[in-house]
Order: C-alpha cells, then structure tokens, then sequence
C-alpha cells in the first residue's frame, strides 16, 4: 500500500497589535500574512479549484488568529502593503536614475508582488483569513488544530495556568471555527509526563511531538551552541525499538501521539544542507539600507554579506521546481524503505514553522505549491490528515522533550532567562490568590478578566526565546515588564476594591492595547 504523508505546519506570531509597528511590533505581523498566509491560502484555493488534494494540517496559536480576525489589523495591513508597493516603485526609479537595471528589476518584482498581494487578500479573500481557512476545512481539504492560548510553554507552567492556557486556546477555537478541535499542537513540541490527561479532559484526540521523544536517539540540531555562550546539555534518549513511522496510543490514555519524522523535517529547514540555502535564493539576512527590501541571493552561505551576488527570481524559480522533485522522490524512497522493514502502509510525518515557507524562505511558498502538485502527481504517496488515519493500536511512553536545542527545555530555561521564570510564577499567584472571590461589580469583573489575558501573555514562549537568543531582547524584556505591571496593578486594584477614576481610564487604555479573547 502507498505511503501516507502527513504535512503539518505550525502558524505562531506573538500578540503585537497595537504593540509598536516598526522594527518591531506589527510589521512582523504584516510580513507573515504577505509572505506567508495570504499566499498560501491563494496557492490551496486554486488547487482545490483545480480538483487537487492539498490535504495540509494546520495549527493557530489563538493570539495569532484573534489578530488575523482584527478590524484595525485588516485596515492596517492594506495600508502596510500600499507603502511597500510605493517604496519599491521608489525604489525601482532610484536604481534607474543610477543606470542599476539589475536591482531596478527586483524592485518592480517586489512593488508587482505587493500589489499582487493587495489584490488577493482584498477581492478573492475579501480580507478574511478566517472564512478562507473555514472554507477549505469544511471542503476536507484542511484540518485546522489550537494550541495554547499565548503559545506558553507548557513543560514549565504551573498546573493551573497549564489548564487556563489549554482551555482558552480550545475556547477561541470553538468562536471561530463553530466546531470543537480534534487536535493540538504543543508549542515548541514540549512534552512531558500528565500533559495528555489536561488534552483528554479537554477532550483532544491527538497531539505531535519531535522524534527523538518516541524514538529516542539524539534529537535533531543538538549540535547547536547555546545563543548566549552556555554550554547545552546534549541528552541523548534510550533508544525505544518505535518508529514515528505510525501512530500510537500514549501509555494507558486514551490519545493518540504523532512524532515528526526526521529527514524529512531536517531536510528542509536544516542549515547545513537544507533546501533555502541554496545559492539562487534569496538571502535573507542583507537588507538595502534605503527600503530595507532584500536584493540578494545566498551566492554562498558560508561568504560574508558583503561578497552576496543579486538575486534572479526566474533562477530561484527553477531550482523550486529541482527541490520539490527531489523532496517527493526522497518521500517515496522513505516510503518504500519503510515498506520492506514491514510497515504497512507507513506515516511519514512533516512539521514544520508555517512562517518558514515565504518569510524566512522567499521561495517556500512555490515549493510547498510544487510539492503539493507532485504528490497528487505521484502512485506511491498520499496525503492525508490526522482525521484520516485510524485510531491507535500500538503504545508508546513519551519521552519528556521538546524541538528545540538539546531535545528538552534548554531554549526557554537556562541561565538567561531564570529569573522570567520566577515572575511568571509569582504572576500565577498573584492570580491564583483572587481567582476564586466573586466579584459583585461590573468593574471589578472587568479587571479580572483583563488580569488574566495579561498573566496568559506574560507567559508567551516569544520573550523566553528572544531573550535566550538574544533577538530583539529589550523589546522582549518590554513587553515582558509591561504585562507584569499591568497584572500587579489589576490585581492590587481588586484585591482592595479601589475602583477609583483614575483606574477606570487606565482600564479603558490597557482594555484597548492588549484587546483579545473579547469574550473573557
């Protein structure tokens, strides 16, 4: 029997709205859903209008589609394309005037892209991601999961805001699907012992972790330095006799566990040899000081930024065509090698950042439209959803662990970000304290229902992994102080009733900048 394929790809970008737009803030944002979402969507709607599976699973993060669902962010967002498609028109004019025909002709590439993209998401999307999203569910063609409500990490919470993260991510989902989740995704992959019995009660079927915690062996990328220097603790894992090459049971729960399967993972994000560091694409870290629009291509990727080569699209173009070829003969290969170890019908299992294809990876987006193609072009596989697949027979016991550096909980926990970790759970008590008194005011249930959206987004995976990483650390740390003072004051404010004039505007301000979960 054919080989199964199973694409999942995870669609996380931290609450920002209102948040500060440039460099960071809203723009990052504004560029997933031009380079990301709104040309997936358009690519999977012409397949399904062509009569093509596409067949992809799909999971949110609730903050990520709460903003996708945004007045203002809609009104914005075609405000932020008008201005790229103007600064590359400008651009285009500028490289003229300097006799530069080459970089003039990436230029009006990027305005015809931007305006390709306004276009799209103004007439065939009629701006809503969400009723596109439904669409293609309700057609079969898409099974969209939840995860948690502000992608927290879930290994390291306390049990209580575990359980207010995994409820509110199935609550969002619910008000905007208007039918319950069947699976979730555990941000980061991170896993570990009891968690399933938080998914049971909420009545999930099924989750995904990395390999390594089915397999055992030594997780992928574990050869990685730590961000700030430290040295990472390299584990490897009891090697178990399981395969990722079917589904299981986890051990006496009635669920079912899904682990990625690693070439075909390793494939395409590694940075040694993997697809998007091909010379002909385009480099993602040289930005022009003028527009900051990326002019170049890889060239080599292991030369400076300096000595980068412009990029050709047409080029970049042809070798999408050679990847995702070779991508599909690798899935068959896999398919039948798994056939002879005696696995019928085997489950190759590819999870993957959604924002990979488009943002990180210009080329992605064709690639992944390639690789659907050539998979409805091939005898040997199929794709299918996690809905598709029978239930369970065999068990497994999960190993704790996580995707990231190390195969468990190094990203998020380590030297840099110890003391986030002692706020995040002196913010859970300061909430646990008042959950339980009733509030016999309207203001008084105002604020503990804002007081909670600000304790779920203190405890947001994005601060940990850019402080650990030292990525954009102070507006990390920022963001982290001004929830947490927030959270105090709410909390204060309720715990001695000062419900005062002052506090009631301060409200209405806090109300409006992290305005999400309306229904809270």
């Amino acid at each position: 029997m054919n080989a199964r394929i199973m694409m999942v790809l995870h669609s996380h970008i931290p609450y920002v709205k209102r948040q500060g737009k440039w460099p960071f803030g809203e723009v990052w944002l504004f560029e997933a859903m031009a380079e990301t979402y709104i040309p997936l969507l358009i690519n999977w709607l012409k397949l399904c209008d062509e009569g093509k599976e596409t067949h992809i699973t799909m999971s949110f993060s609730p903050v990520l589609l709460e903003q996708l669902n945004s007045k203002y962010i809609k009104q914005e967002f075609v405000k932020y394309l008008k201005e790229r498609e103007a600064m590359s028109r400008a651009d285009e004019r500028y490289y003229l005037s300097q006799s530069d025909r080459e970089f003039a002709r990436i230029a009006a590439y990027y305005a015809n892209f931007y305006r390709d993209i306004r276009r799209d998401y103004e007439m065939e999307l009629d701006r809503d991601v969400i009723q596109a999203l439904r669409f293609l569910q309700n057609r079969g063609q898409l099974e969209i999961i939840t995860t948690a409500a502000t992608h927290a990490y879930l290994p390291l919470l306390d049990r209580a805001s575990l359980e207010d993260q995994v409820y509110w991510g199935k609550r969002l989902y619910e008000q905007l699907f208007s039918i319950e989740p069947q699976g979730f995704w555990l941000p980061e992959c991170g896993y570990f012992q009891g968690i399933e019995d938080v998914l049971i009660e909420n009545g999930f079927k099924y989750f995904f972790v990395d390999s390594h915690a089915i397999e055992g062996g030594k997780p992928l990328g574990a050869m990685s330095p730590g961000g700030n220097g430290e040295e990472v603790e390299i584990e490897t894992f009891a090697a178990t006799g399981l395969s990722t090459y079917r589904p299981y049971r986890v051990e006496d729960r009635d669920i079912t566990v899904f682990g990625r399967n690693s070439m075909v993972s390793q494939q395409v994000w590694s940075a040694d040899y993997g697809y998007p560091g091909d010379e002909a694409y385009r480099e993602f870290h040289k930005s022009s000081e003028r527009s900051g629009f990326k002019y170049w291509r890889v060239t080599n990727r292991s030369q400076s930024l300096d000595k980068k080569q412009p990029y050709d699209p047409d080029r970049a173009q042809l070798k999408v065509k050679q990847h995702a070829a070779h991508f599909v003969q690798n899935l068959e290969n896999t398919g039948k090698r798994a056939v002879e170890m005696g696995f019928n019908s085997p489950l190759i299992i590819g999870c993957y950042d959604t924002e990979l294809f488009g943002h990180w990876w210009w080329e992605g987006i064709n690639w992944l439209n390639e690789v659907l193609n050539c998979i409805n072009n091939s005898p040997e596989i199929d794709l299918v959803l996690p809905s598709q697949i029978s239930p369970a027979t065999h068990e497994a016991r999960v190993f704790e662990s996580s995707w990231g550096m190390g195969g468990k909980h190094y990203v998020w926990e380590n030297a840099e970000t110890a003391w986030m970790w002692d706020i995040i759970r002196k913010a859970g008590e300061e909430y646990q304290s008042l959950k339980g008194l009733e509030q016999e005011t309207l203001m008084g249930q105002r604020a503990m229902s804002q007081a909670i959206k600000e304790l779920m987004l203190i405890q947001s995976s994005d601060w940990l992994f850019m402080v650990s990483n030292n990525l954009t650390r102070d507006y990390a740390m920022k963001r982290f102080f001004e929830h947490y003072t927030k959270l105090l004051r709410l909390t204060h404010t309720v715990r001695y009733q000062q419900f005062d004039d002052t506090f009631r505007d301060w409200l209405r301000r806090i109300q409006y900048e992290d305005d999400f979960f309306s229904y809270l």
